[in-house]
């Protein structure tokens, strides 16, 4: 598996507040996550690939030194033992699923 990053992907659904029930359709574990603006992650990995779908806000991630910025609708999918870290840089909470 590699890295994906879908822009937009599920604004659809969470506009219709379908999104978690979508994802669990296609077999994903799903945990609701908030973060406060100016909160951060130090560099990490999971022995599991992860998907992370933003519902409001953004979060910024750097993988392998490059910053990709998620907004309202973004999918990312990190596959097993990619390192990354984030931030949220906004000045509002960012809200997420992260599903395995």
């Amino acid at each position: 598996m590699s890295l994906v990053i879908s822009r937009s992907k599920y604004r659809d659904s969470i506009e219709s507040g379908n999104i978690a029930a979508e994802l669990r359709r296609q077999g994903l574990e799903v945990f609701a996550w908030s973060d406060a603006p100016g909160a951060t992650y130090s560099p990490h990995s999971h022995g599991h690939d992860e998907t992370i779908v933003v519902i409001a806000g953004c979060i910024e991630f750097e993988i392998d030194g490059v910053r990709h910025l998620l907004e309202k609708g973004d999918e990312l999918v990190l596959p097993a033992g990619t390192v990354h870290s984030a931030v949220n840089p906004g000045d509002k909470p960012v809200r997420y699923l992260i599903c395995s």
